[in-house]
């Protein structure tokens, strides 16, 4: 699913390969004259600095990374199904009944694990677009600073850490079991299943899936 070869594919589409780099130094040089202000005597963190262009490249990593985990769910329809109709299993052993099956506690570990590995190389491929996205914001910005301080007689060149509208993953990227709940974060048979999970990997010195 992940390969090199799909992640370039995947930023060509979204229009954040290293060949949007020409159209996002355009842009800057156009919006430098049009800011009413001079970017570099702004934070980064400015909400005035939010250009319209900065909020359409933020919008098609958003939009790109939502379809991306919304792609993998359902791809893995049937893996999904089968660790949902398996944490009821495993629920009712070990909560309801009281009694130990590593057996089945083994079998719907390896499910979940597949889900973990898979989640893990989709966040992968996110981590790309957010970086080929901040790529493009970054070539925006060293327009806009050459341009605006072309007149100066010492120009200043843009710092790496001054990135307005900088992208990052939410923080749920890192936390892919809460995007098979309904309702993440509120108790669930999935969330107890996967508590009992952990915490028998833990007590038998295995880590967790």
């Amino acid at each position: 699913m992940d390969t090199r070869h799909s992640v370039t594919r995947c930023l060509r589409e979204c229009g954040l390969d290293l060949r949007s780099a020409v159209r996002s130094r355009r842009r800057g040089r156009l919006d430098a004259a049009r800011l009413r202000m001079t970017a570099s005597a702004h934070d980064p963190d400015s909400p005035e600095l939010i250009t319209p262009y900065v909020e359409e490249v933020r919008l098609i990593a958003k939009r790109a990374t939502t379809e991306l985990r919304g792609r993998l769910i359902e791809d893995r329809h049937a893996l999904v199904t089968a660790i949902h109709s398996g944490a009821v299993a495993v629920v009712t052993q070990y909560e309801v009944r009281r009694s130990n099956s590593p057996a089945l506690l083994d079998r719907w570990g390896r499910s979940v694990a597949e889900w973990r590995t898979a989640a893990a190389l989709c966040r992968t491929r996110a981590e790309s677009i957010a970086g080929g996205a901040n790529l493009r914001l970054a070539h925006y910005w060293d327009a806009v600073w050459q341009r605006q301080s072309a007149g100066d007689e010492d120009p200043r060149t843009r710092p790496q850490d001054w990135l307005p509208g900088k992208i990052a993953l939410d923080a749920d990227w890192h936390e892919p079991d809460s995007w098979l709940t309904a309702a993440p974060g509120a108790p669930s048979v999935l969330t107890t299943a996967l508590r009992v999970l952990d915490g028998g990997r833990a007590r038998a010195g295995r880590p967790a899936a």
